[in-house]
């Protein structure tokens, strides 16, 4: 377990400021409730948090042996283990994506097809600075920022079905609505008040003013519109909603 892992690592120093676990892990819930799942960003988001199928894994330091641990557990478990996984590493790299991804890629190349575990698992990457592409600030880049750098771990055979069940098979569905749900909301918010929305560290909903909530409700509701023409077999519907 990541508690016996933890034993047999060295102490880990932090700066004074730095939040307790519990504070990583209301901010992450907060922020998978309100972005994640409130608008809808990942469809299959809500049932695994509804059903306690999620867990949260909080490794401290910047040690990459500590979370290549820390995420090879998870890789293992969850090949056999229903539900996901969420590793979170609130001083690794926080504002280095390109050392996000080369130990990503690491775990990928190297750990995973050691374990044989291709085709089982996988990792969607979560950053405070992730991009698509390093010349790209658009503001769909904020569909997989995060507050804190994270390792997603996932069943191959979860994702599958759900991208059948729920997108008729086209996962870039997913990322073309969510990229026209940010526009929208960026041309009625300004990209501040957005980014303040889907990355704000434990404010309240009283931080958000009643044409705020309006101008959200809205973008849900033409980002639905346009979905529908677009899905012109009329059985897959993507569902928005906003959890306030």
């Amino acid at each position: 377990s990541i508690e016996a892992l933890s034993a047999r690592w060295p102490a880990v120093a932090l700066p004074p400021n730095a939040s307790s676990d519990a504070d990583v892990e209301a901010i992450t819930k907060r922020w998978i409730k309100r972005a994640v799942i409130g608008l809808n960003l990942c469809p299959f988001a809500e049932r695994p948090l509804r059903t306690k199928e999620l867990s949260f894994h909080t490794v401290r330091g910047d040690n990459p042996e500590h979370i290549i641990e820390a995420v090879t557990e998870q890789l293992l478990l969850k090949k056999d283990e229903r539900g996901t996984s969420l590793v979170i590493c609130p001083e690794f790299q926080t504002n280095d994506f390109e050392e996000y991804m080369a130990l990503l890629q690491f775990i990928e190349t190297r750990v995973m097809v050691y374990f044989e575990l291709v085709g089982h698992v996988q990792i969607a990457q979560f950053h405070p600075n992730f991009t698509f592409d390093s010349a790209n600030e658009n503001i769909d880049v904020y569909t997989n920022r995060s507050p804190y750098p994270m390792f997603h771990v996932l069943r191959e055979s979860e994702v599958g079905a759900a991208v059948t069940k729920r997108l008729g098979g086209d996962p870039g569905k997913v990322w073309r609505r969510n990229k026209r749900l940010l526009e929208i909301l960026e041309e009625r918010l300004g990209r501040s008040r957005v980014v303040r929305f889907l990355l704000g560290r434990g404010q309240s909903k009283d931080d958000f003013t009643e044409d705020d909530d309006v101008a959200v409700d809205q973008a849900l509701r033409q980002t639905k519109e346009e979905m529908d023409k677009e899905d012109t077999n009329g059985q897959e519907k993507i569902r928005g909603g906003w959890v306030r």
